[in-house]
């Protein structure tokens, strides 16, 4: 093999700590990849400046490109520098910026500039890269339907989980129900709140901060409900431990497409934790789970259901251990950071040799 078969390039403005990226480059060098990396932030003519300059430091010494996420304005560069040096190039889009502004959060137009920008953007860098990867076969799916984008570009890599973070803890079990978001209207929270305002004896712990969050504490104001419990984001280690101290954790209950095609952090973090979960069923959850086996899963995003199967659990001790051991397994087998770039790492050393 050659020196830059078993190297490749994490490239962009990417965030090196974000959850995805950092499991990803976890798992490559678990698979034996050496991982470079060329960041760069600021204005785009200086950034693509750093940025190929970082570029040309590594180039002798990796096969491959990858983009991390966010990273939708660096795909063109990472394309002409691809191009010009014989290196394939993979993009990360995770979540492409007009899913996620216009289509989701619906905090611009479609009918706007902007919204035609970012479609735009998205559709180029899926367009140029030579790869891309998605976070599960419904969220590709989904870029095809939008976009246009080849399936046969695509490979999947689950989000998984940091086991560095999330792991089974021997704690008391204080919390009865956990959630812990960014508030998007994917996180379906209003869903949770209503279920809430259902269990009075049962206590709702709800972690993070986002765009619908003061809309739900005003809702839990008005329901005076005092078994909710709001807490801002946490460091990572102490919002590890919070979900070991709960009983169940909650997933996503939105209705966006979005949260058809996706499988949320928390979901995974969960299983690696060894925990209970609810979340609602998607085109994405049907992908891996089995309902009432290693997860559980209500039909709608409705309170009624979520409030019923949160008091069955939390009533059934030996159905939530059950769920809960055989999440953890599950985890084990397909979702630790060296299984799920299985593929990826297989298509790099390919591709380089």
């Amino acid at each position: 093999m050659k020196k830059t078969d078993r190297a490749v390039l994490y490239f962009g403005s990417y965030d090196p700590e974000y959850s995805r990226n950092r499991i990803i480059k976890k798992g490559l060098t678990a698979n034996k990849l050496e991982v470079f990396e060329a960041i760069a932030t600021g204005l785009l003519p200086a950034r693509y400046l750093e940025l190929t300059r970082q570029f040309l430091k590594y180039k002798d010494r990796i096969g491959s490109i990858i983009v991390g996420f966010p990273g939708h304005y660096d795909v063109p560069l990472a394309y002409i520098l691809g191009k010009l040096f014989g290196k394939k190039v993979f993009y990360d889009i995770f979540a492409s910026t007009y899913e996620t502004y216009v289509l989701d959060r619906e905090v611009i137009s479609k009918k706007s500039f902007r919204s035609k920008f970012f479609y735009f953007i998205d559709w180029l860098g899926l367009k140029l890269a030579d790869y891309i990867i998605v976070d599960t076969i419904a969220h590709g799916k989904f870029y095809t339907q939008l976009y246009g984008l080849k399936p046969k570009k695509q490979i999947v890599i689950y989000v998984g989980s940091d086991t560095n973070y999330f792991y089974p803890r021997k704690v008391k079990e204080e919390t009865d129900v956990l959630f812990y978001g960014s508030y998007q209207p994917l996180q379906g929270v209003e869903v949770i709140i209503k279920a809430a305002s259902k269990l009075p004896d049962i206590k709702f712990k709800l972690i993070g901060e986002g765009q619908t969050k003061k809309s739900a504490q005003k809702l839990a104001n008005r329901l005076k409900l005092t078994n909710v419990q709001f807490i801002n984001w946490l460091p990572l280690n102490e919002l590890a431990k919070e979900i070991s101290k709960a009983k169940v954790i909650l997933g996503i209950f939105g209705k966006s497409q979005k949260a058809q095609s996706v499988i949320p952090n928390k979901v995974y973090d969960a299983l690696a934790s060894r925990k209970a979960v609810i979340t609602t069923e998607t085109q994405a959850t049907k992908e891996i789970f089995l309902n009432n086996k290693n997860i559980i899963v209500v039909t709608q995003a409705n309170s009624n259901f979520l409030t019923a199967s949160v008091l069955h659990l939390i009533n059934n001790n030996n159905l939530r251990k059950s769920i809960s051991s055989n999440g953890y397994q599950l985890f084990k087998e397909r979702f630790l950071p060296e299984k799920v770039v299985l593929n990826l790492t297989k298509l790099l050393v390919n591709e380089q040799s």
